[in-house]
């Protein structure tokens, strides 16, 4: 029976690659990286992926082991690609902490008040 490994880090990195995504290139870039992550046997690690995150235009990919920095180095060009062009590179960051702090951020529903109700109409 086959183990199959969370990962969360390669996922995170690839919704972000996703968003900053323009050109032919990137997708086939993308594609690429999304074959490595089925064939790899660990994961990244989530430190560096939140740095990288964070701080996409400040980020070192040679803190990156060398199968990956090709696409983070790709990564950080889309991102600052984006950012000449006026469109937005904020990424969320908090969704690779645990669930129990997921379920903590998210706002209380609100009640929503009853509607009245109309009196039936009396037949002549």
């Amino acid at each position: 029976m086959a183990v199959k490994i969370k990962r969360t880090s390669f996922q995170r990195l690839l919704n972000a690659m996703k968003k900053v995504t323009s050109e032919v290139n990137d997708h086939e870039i993308l594609r690429r990286l999304e074959t490595l992550m089925v064939t790899s046997k660990e994961d990244l690690n989530q430190a560096v992926v939140r740095s990288l995150l964070e701080n996409p235009l400040d980020f070192d990919p040679k803190s990156v082991p060398e199968p990956y920095a090709q696409y983070v180095r790709h990564f950080v060009y889309m991102v600052k690609r984006n950012k000449k062009m006026g469109l937005d590179v904020n990424f969320d960051s908090s969704a690779i902490d645990s669930k129990k702090d997921k379920k903590k951020l998210t706002a209380p529903k609100k009640s929503v008040p009853a509607k009245k109700q109309t009196p039936a109409r009396k037949r002549a």
